[in-house]
C-alpha cells in the first residue's frame, strides 16, 4: 500500500509540476526552490470586509503567474466546499463559483495547497477573505383584491377574501392526507394539538387506481367533513404517468411513477398534439376534473396546487418529478394548459390556484423564470423543510428569506403560504415580518400514535404551536357559508 500511494502522490504532484526527491526511509518534499519562481497572495475581487450583492456569483483570484488547481484540497465558503477553476483564456485568474444569502457573514478559504505555479514547486499562499452580503429589500404588499377567475364561485370568494382578512393576523394551521383519500392524519394532529387543523390538503396520488376497494376519489366524504366543520379543502397532485408507452396500452399501474428517475414520460412530447403521451395528460386531466366538478357540485372551493416543486432544486439542477424534466417554458406550458382544461373546458370556477415557487438562496432569477405570471396564479406557496443538522434559529431564519423572495417574486401581489413543512415553528409570531397564509404539516406514519413525528415534531410542540394565539385553527375560523 506504501508504494502505491507514493506513485499516486508522485504522478499528482507531476501533474502539477511539483517534485519529490526520494530518499531511503521516507518522501521528503524536494526543498530546493528557485526564488524566481515564487507565487505571492492574488489580487482579489472583493475587498477584505467588503458589503458584497447577492447578485455576484463569481469571487475572481488573479495571480502574478499562471496557476493550476490541487483537486485534493478543497477551497471552502463557511467550510462547504465550493467549485473553482481556472480561466481557460488567462490561467493567472481562478475564478470561485459561490451562491450568496442576504444578510450572511461569509469566509472564503483557499488553502496553501490548494493553488500552485505552473511548473514551479511553489504553492500560492493562503487566502483567507472575508465579506457580508446586504439585507434583503423587503416589497411592500398589495395583493390583488380579486381570484384569476372572473367567474370564481361565491364559496371560492368567500375563501379568497377570508384569507385576505386574516392575512397579517393569523396564520392557518393545516395537515395533509397522505396517500389515503380521509382524514387520518389530521385527525391524528388534533388528537395531539385540542384543536383541528384549519386546512386539510388531499391528493390525487392514486388516481389512476380510483374506484378500487381501498381508494375512490368519486368519495368526497373527508373533504364534505372538513368543509361542513367549517375548514379549508386543499388539493394537491402527485401525478403518476406511465413509465413507458407499453405501460400506457397495457393499462398496467404498477408501472406508472412520477419520479424522473422512475419514467421515461417526457413532458415535450406530452405538450405535442397527437402524441400517445398528450393523449395521457388529456386523459388524466379529464379524470381529476370529474372528482373537482363533484366538489363543485357540492358547494366546496379547492385550494388548488397542482404541479408543486417542479423545478425540484435550483442549487443541484436537478428536478424532482417529470412535470420539471423539460425546462421552465414546458412546465408553465402545462400549467397554462391544466388552467384552461379545468376553468375553461369543464367549467371549474371552484379553484384556487397556487403555484409552488422553488426557493433557493441566490437562485432567484431562476425561481422567477418559472413562474408562470400572476395572471395565472391566484396564491404561491414554498414547500420548506428543516435541514438535517439546522438549528431552529437558521431555519427560522431561511423561512424568512424565503417569504421575501416570493414576495418580491409576486410584486406584493399574491400572499404567500409554507404549502408543505416538516418540522413547524411559530409562524405566528413573525406574522409582522413573514405574515404566512397558511402552513401545512406533512403526513407521517402515525399507524402507531408515536409521541413524536418523523419530523421531529414532538405531540407537546405540536399542541405549543396549535395553541399560539396567532394561528388560526378551524375552531376559530369564521363562517363561509
Amino acid at each position: 500500500m506504501k508504494f502505491l500511494k507514493t506513485a499516486v502522490s508522485t504522478l499528482l504532484l507531476a501533474a502539477m509540476g511539483l517534485t519529490f526527491a526520494g530518499c531511503e526511509e521516507e518522501e521528503v518534499y524536494n526543498p530546493v526552490l528557485n526564488e524566481a519562481d515564487k507565487i505571492g497572495a492574488p489580487e482579489l475581487s472583493v475587498a477584505e470586509g467588503a458589503m458584497v450583492e447577492t447578485s455576484v456569483d463569481k469571487i475572481v483570484l488573479t495571480y502574478a503567474k499562471p496557476v493550476s488547481l490541487n483537486s485534493l484540497v478543497n477551497i471552502t465558503l463557511n467550510d462547504a466546499a465550493v467549485t473553482a477553476t481556472v480561466n481557460a483564456d488567462d490561467r493567472r485568474i481562478v475564478e470561485v463559483s459561490v451562491a450568496l444569502d442576504y444578510a450572511t457573514e461569509y469566509t472564503l478559504n483557499v488553502p496553501e495547497r490548494a493553488v500552485a505555479a505552473i511548473g514551479t514547486s511553489w504553492f500560492a499562499p493562503e487566502v483567507t477573505l472575508h465579506f457580508t452580503t446586504h439585507e434583503r429589500p423587503v416589497v411592500a404588499t398589495d395583493y390583488d383584491a380579486s381570484l384569476i377567475n372572473a367567474n370564481a364561485t361565491e364559496s371560492a370568494k368567500a375563501v379568497y377574501n377570508m384569507l385576505l382578512e386574516q392575512n397579517g393576523k393569523k396564520v392557518l394551521s393545516g395537515a395533509s392526507a397522505g396517500d389515503g383519500n380521509n382524514n387520518k392524519f389530521a385527525d391524528w394532529v388534533s388528537s395531539h394539538a385540542g384543536a383541528y387543523p384549519a386546512l386539510a390538503c388531499y391528493d390525487f396520488l392514486h388516481h389512476k387506481r380510483s374506484g378500487e376497494n381501498w381508494i375512490d376519489y368519486t368519495d368526497i366524504s373527508a373533504a364534505t367533513a372538513q368543509w361542513n366543520a367549517g375548514g379549508l379543502v386543499n388539493y394537491m397532485w402527485h401525478w403518476n404517468v406511465p413509465t413507458d408507452e407499453d405501460a400506457y396500452n397495457n393499462k398496467d399501474w404498477n408501472r406508472y411513477a412520477f419520479y424522473c428517475e422512475n419514467t421515461e414520460f417526457d413532458i415535450n412530447n406530452a405538450l405535442t398534439d397527437g402524441t400517445w403521451e398528450n393523449q395521457v395528460i388529456l386523459e388524466d386531466i379529464d379524470q381529476i376534473a370529474g372528482y373537482l366538478k363533484l366538489l363543485q357540485d357540492a358547494g366546496i372551493p379547492v385550494i388548488w396546487r397542482p404541479l408543486h416543486e417542479a423545478a425540484g432544486s435550483h442549487l443541484y439542477n436537478n428536478p424532482w418529478f417529470w412535470w420539471g424534466r423539460g425546462g421552465v417554458e414546458a412546465t408553465k406550458t402545462l400549467w397554462k394548459l391544466m388552467y384552461d382544461r379545468l376553468v375553461n373546458q369543464h367549467g371549474l370556477n371552484n379553484l384556487i390556484w397556487v403555484w409552488t415557487a422553488q426557493w433557493d438562496a441566490g437562485f432567484e432569477a431562476q425561481m422567477a423564470e418559472a413562474y408562470p405570471g400572476n395572471e395565472y396564479v391566484d396564491i404561491v406557496g414554498i414547500d420548506s423543510y428543516r435541514n438535517e443538522g439546522e438549528s431552529e434559529e437558521a431555519y427560522i431564519a431561511r423561512l424568512a428569506n424565503s417569504y421575501v423572495a416570493l414576495n418580491e417574486l409576486v410584486g406584493g401581489k399574491k400572499m404567500v403560504a409554507v404549502s408543505e413543512c416538516g418540522y413547524i415553528t411559530e409562524l405566528g409570531k413573525t406574522l409582522d415580518k413573514a405574515p404566512w397564509a397558511w402552513f401545512m404539516l406533512w403526513n407521517s406514519n402515525i399507524d402507531d400514535n408515536p409521541t413524536v413525528d418523523g419530523f421531529g415534531n414532538s405531540t407537546e410542540w405540536i399542541k405549543t404551536v396549535f395553541e399560539s394565539e396567532n394561528v388560526l385553527n378551524r375552531e376559530g375560523m369564521p363562517s363561509l357559508k
